[in-house]
């Protein structure tokens, strides 16, 4: 039976994924499948120390990771959803030893999410949300000033479409581990569209959870509905 491991990072993230699932357990069957879930911690400390936890333990086949974000393209509107393919560092500055900026020391500037699962929840997320792929940005801020919008952007030729804290340390993880992985999140904030979007995120974490909670589901739900 294949493992899937889903972290997310917050309490009401998880919640919304327990009770997406009609669950209070956090390692169950469903879809002949047996799911662990847990929950990761904010910050990329606390998810690279829970995931590598999670995979000793358990060994999954996959891991997703499923939370919030905020949208760093002015365009987008809270409770989009936002379906990676690349993973990037945009706090991470070692470009006076020769790195780009956003790499880690010995490592790749950047990561990918498994694209057999990415294209999945791309057609999953079809008639349930707007979605948008591109890159994801990690860092230990939370953006909500225009000048810190700017800066990523400019560093990262505009192709940042949104910021969290968690998706590097998933990457950087099951990269060491050989383990697909995919990530979802919902905007519960656009700082893109300028200031106080920390209000913004305070009102809508919770259907933003929801949100992807949802689309994770429906991924899964239709992998069981495949001849």
């Amino acid at each position: 039976m294949k493992t899937v491991a889903i972290l997310a990072p917050m309490q009401q993230e998880l919640d919304a994924v327990l009770n997406e699932f009609q669950t209070q357990t956090l390692i169950f069957e469903r879809y002949g499948i047996k799911f662990v879930l847990a929950l990761s911690g904010v910050g990329r400390a606390n998810t690279a120390m829970n995931a590598t936890l999670i995979i000793k333990e358990h060994n999954p086949d996959e891991i997703i990771n499923v939370g919030s974000a905020g949208g760093l393209h002015a365009e987008q509107r809270i409770l989009d959803i936002v379906i990676p393919e690349e993973v990037v560092a945009v706090d991470v500055d070692l470009t006076a030893l020769g790195y780009e900026y956003g790499q880690v020391l010995g490592c790749p500037k950047s990561y990918f999410t498994d694209a057999k699962i990415r294209k999945e929840l791309i057609e999953a997320s079809k008639g349930l949300v707007d979605s948008h792929t591109g890159t994801i940005g990690s860092t230990e801020a939370f953006i909500c000033r225009e000048e810190q919008v700017r800066e990523i952007q400019r560093r990262f030729d505009n192709k940042v479409v949104c910021v969290e804290m968690e998706a590097f340390s998933i990457a950087v993880v099951c990269d060491k581990f050989k383990i697909p992985f995919a990530v979802i999140r919902s905007l519960s904030d656009v700082p893109a569209k300028g200031e106080g979007n920390e209000n913004d995120f305070n009102a809508f974490l919770n259907r933003a959870s929801r949100n992807a909670a949802q689309l994770l589901h429906t991924l899964y739900k239709n992998r069981k509905a495949q001849p």
